[in-house]
């Protein structure tokens, strides 16, 4: 549907470069600290996109809704390939192009939005917590009890995945498929630089996704039972519900985003935490920090990095013209660290009065299961103190995903001190 045509010059061709530098996976913040002094709106080529990166820029276009759209927007990030390369990858293509909860604008995004909320109402979220309670229990007991463990591999993934295939009404045998197939699909987003291996296996990961959705739709359907996937299969607002494909890709955003960014959180929460003795000491002899200090860890390593927004039609920002379906990256992980919105943002600190982040969107996008997010972390904060209140990093034992668009520790080895 598009076609990218070279025009733009950038004025940054170093700070460009750092962009896709191996920097960027270990530690971003220098390079976003560059971006909001020297250059806050640039054309980037190696993302062929603008950067925007400073927290009022980024909160203003994340709720422009006249210029920048979130239709289509996947459709940009295919311009690069050969022809031959985008035939292959038509299922791809096909899915990316149907509308969903995230990829839509009003009016359809008013309606699916309006359906997915009646499946993630304050009284449905309050009534996981016992579940969520007894997953930490589960995990963290034995985890603890066996000695040295990695607290992603054995938590911070498995949890949230484990809620949101149940939520969604996977049979438990088949939940390990879900972490995969979330996987692989988010894979190659992130930047323009689309290339078609990564693309593949995304493509190969949601043609089995769907497939085993559709077939638990038309279970759900034929036999209605109390989970996420009967919900919203017989959800209607005005009268309209869900097409298939509306409803096969919002399946596919509750379950990406129902844990990617949930199990960043933990993550990197705990790490915080564990790298700040005397604020792991202050919240262990003051469970009310509990709340601030998810909100300082979204705040100061967002799970979502950047988002993206298509260019819906030309329109001046911040002096920098914007050309109809051109690509806007908003560097949430640069803009939650402003120096114009937070004083001292380098800090990591759970005590601050005042927490402003845009980790959960901003605007009419703001993701609908924040709360669910908030309460994981929170349940499985509460589960580590109460079975490890000594916990230790094990030093060295940590790494960063390899990811380009998310950011949270891919290992965390903990154990007890002492």
């Amino acid at each position: 549907m598009f076609s990218f045509k070279p025009r733009r010059v950038c004025s940054h061709p170093a700070l460009d470069q750092l962009l896709v530098s191996p920097a960027m996976m270990v530690d971003p913040y220098p390079i976003y600290r560059q971006l909001r002094d020297e250059a806050p709106v640039f054309w980037s080529d190696q993302w062929k996109a603008w950067v925007v990166s400073r927290f009022d820029d980024v909160a203003v276009s994340l709720k422009d809704k006249e210029n920048l759209s979130n239709e289509n927007r996947q459709g940009l990030l295919f311009a690069g390939l050969t022809d031959d390369e985008r035939q292959q990858l038509c299922p791809l293509r096909h899915y990316f192009a149907q509308k969903d909860v995230i990829g839509s604008d009003p009016p359809d995004h008013t309606r699916m939005r309006a359906l997915v909320q009646k499946a993630f109402t304050p009284k449905t979220i309050n009534a996981l917590e016992p579940r969520i309670r007894e997953l930490a229990e589960s995990m963290i007991a034995p985890a603890v009890a066996s000695g040295r463990f990695d607290f992603i591999h054995d938590v911070a993934h498995p949890l949230p995945v484990v809620l949101i295939a149940e939520m969604l009404g996977a049979p438990a045998a088949d939940r390990h498929l879900f972490k995969k197939w979330s996987s692989d699909i988010l894979g190659f987003q992130g930047t323009g630089r689309t290339t078609f291996g990564p693309a593949m296996i995304s493509q190969t990961s949601l043609v089995a996704m769907f497939t085993y959705m559709n077939a638990l739709i038309d279970a759900r359907r034929a036999q209605p039972q109390d989970d996420l996937i009967t919900a919203l299969a017989l959800a209607e607002e005005g009268g309209k519900g869900f097409s298939r494909d509306e409803l096969l890709a919002t399946c596919n955003t509750i379950l990406t985003a129902g844990h990617e960014t949930t199990t960043n959180l933990i993550g990197s929460l705990v790490h915080l935490l564990l790298t700040h003795p005397e604020q792991w000491a202050a919240l262990k002899a003051n469970p009310a920090l509990i709340h601030p200090a998810i909100e300082e860890a979204l705040r100061y390593e967002a799970p979502k990095q950047r988002n993206f927004r298509r260019v819906k039609k030309t329109h001046t920002f911040n002096g920098v013209e914007f050309a109809e379906n051109e690509m806007v990256f908003q560097v949430i992980g640069a803009a939650n660290r402003d120096p114009a919105n937070v004083e001292n943002p380098e800090s990591f600190e759970i005590r601050r009065t005042k927490i402003d982040h845009l980790s959960f969107g901003y605007g009419m996008h703001f993701c609908v299961g924040a709360p669910l997010a908030r309460m994981e972390a929170r349940v499985v904060l509460e589960t580590l103190i109460k079975h490890l209140p000594d916990a230790r990093l094990v030093p060295g034992s940590m790494a960063w995903q390899e990811r380009v668009q998310f950011r949270g520790p891919g290992r965390l080895v903990l154990e007890r001190a002492g």
